[in-house]
């Protein structure tokens, strides 16, 4: 009997030790994982740079025009610093999705002004190398590389048994960065 006991005793040691390694290689391998998809939102950053570049630019040449509190002057001032700051994906993207409808109605804005359409520089800006700016920027903006790479880890974070373990010890799923190119 007392070998029995001791049997035992090793086989439930062996069992914890065995569903403690199950859960640190759960544990570890999602995180490495998302510490990819999260290598992967590098490159949106950059485009999210230049975004942030053209966006200043308009309000640079804006500000010449229009009244410092006008309302997309200062929506947009808004989403550059939401663009800038350390938000979520999500937060980003719904900044950058506003910062593009509200650069297109303030170049609208600025091209029927009169003090824009005799400042040949100025008008320059609004009308051609502005929206071309924007419109590249948006393009670039090409979240589906990110997009793809996060569903995907977020389909295998969801739909295995060892993600559902790295999940209970604190592996998130990855943000989407969602529509956000709103030109």
């Amino acid at each position: 009997m007392k070998g029995t006991g001791r049997a035992v005793l090793a086989f439930l040691a062996m069992l914890v030790m065995l569903a403690a390694a199950f859960a640190i290689g759960s544990y570890r391998g999602y995180l490495n994982e998302k510490l990819n998809v999260e290598m992967a939102s590098g490159s949106l950053d950059e485009v999210l740079d230049a975004r942030i570049e053209m966006g200043n630019n308009l309000l640079t040449v804006a500000s010449r025009h229009v009244s410092q509190d006008d309302p997309l002057l200062v929506s947009i001032q808004k989403q550059l610093h939401a663009l800038k700051g350390e938000g979520s994906i999500s937060e980003k993207s719904a900044a950058n999705e506003v910062l593009g409808q509200d650069s297109k109605a303030l170049l609208t804005q600025l091209e029927s002004l009169p003090s824009v359409q005799n400042d040949a520089r100025d008008l320059r800006y609004v009308m051609g190398l502005l929206p071309r700016g924007f419109e590249q920027s948006e393009q670039w903006a090409d979240a589906q590389n990110y997009n793809a790479a996060a569903a995907a880890f977020n389909d295998r974070l969801n739909g295995t048994i060892n993600g559902y373990v790295a999940r209970l010890l604190g592996i998130q799923p990855a943000e989407l960065f969602e529509g956000g190119q709103g030109q």
